[in-house]
């Protein structure tokens, strides 16, 4: 069992809206590595790894900016599979002079950016389940400072080659505009389990992992207006296994598409 194979629920596609597909192309190609897996005239589908994790781009006429007290992405976050990865994009992204910000939360260490639209961006690493604290059934999590020099000295002479192979979508974070409404969908119907206490926001897993969604009121309290014409994250694909197919308007406003294709995750005959 790993975190991220077919017995665990976790995303595996996420769709923005976006104003600009060409500059959102070129970010998410020499910024963060990525490789196409088809495109369009209005759309592209970014390969994130190689093993069935995506990551949609879908251009808007005229859309909507949506206010900062409205639900919706708080980051996308996509898992590196070794630190000397992190330390590797850490280089990479600051010689290019793309603003970066860290978190060490005890469980991992990761990175914030943001694309050019503003969508939030981590890049993460994870420490060895072994090395996690827990109190009871719940894992400790923090938000200290990085050790950026301990880092950058992990870095190779190859530095980075674009986004691993075995990278994923490791966790969601959202704007949630009412915690009981979303622990009444993830937790009581999509099946997560509460595993982190952290103040106004929940995170939710499967397989013990430190979070495979998480949700928080921190900035937001009312639901997306107008998916469709809204910039931003507008879906999210979810596998769950054994689970039947069907799509509905998340607690957030965003749409929600359920799946049971284990084809799709991440984490295969591992």
């Amino acid at each position: 069992m790993t975190f991220h194979d077919n017995t665990s629920i976790q995303v595996t596609n996420i769709t923005l809206n976006v104003e600009n597909l060409s500059t959102m192309i070129k970010f998410y190609k020499q910024i963060l590595g990525l490789t196409v897996n088809t495109e369009t005239q209005k759309d592209v589908i970014f390969n994130i790894g190689n093993h069935g994790h995506t990551l949609t781009l879908h251009e808007i006429t005229d859309g909507r900016r949506p206010s900062m007290k409205e639900a919706g992405l708080f980051h996308i976050a996509l898992l590196l599979p070794s630190r000397i990865d992190l330390a590797n994009f850490l280089y990479h992204a600051s010689s290019l002079g793309v603003q970066v910000g860290g978190g060490d939360h005890l469980v991992s260490e990761a990175l914030y950016l943001s694309d050019p639209e503003g969508n939030g961006i981590e890049i993460y690493d994870d420490r060895s389940k072994n090395e996690w604290s827990w109190n009871g059934n719940k894992v400790k999590m923090d938000t200290l400072q990085v050790d950026v020099n301990d880092l950058v000295a992990q870095r190779t002479e190859t530095g980075w080659q674009g986004m691993p192979d075995d990278a994923k979508i490791g966790h969601l974070h959202l704007k949630t505009a009412d915690l009981e409404q979303a622990r009444h969908y993830y937790i009581d119907q999509l099946g997560l389990e509460h595993i982190s206490d952290y103040p106004q926001a929940l995170f939710m897993s499967t397989n013990q992992y430190h979070h495979h969604i998480a949700a928080n009121v921190w900035q937001s309290n009312t639901v997306r207006q107008d998916n469709d014409t809204s910039l931003g994250l507008s879906h999210v694909d979810i596998y769950k296994p054994s689970a039947t197919s069907e799509q509905f308007i998340g607690p957030e406003g965003f749409e929600i598409a359920i799946h049971s294709d284990a084809s799709l995750v991440a984490d295969k005959n591992k």
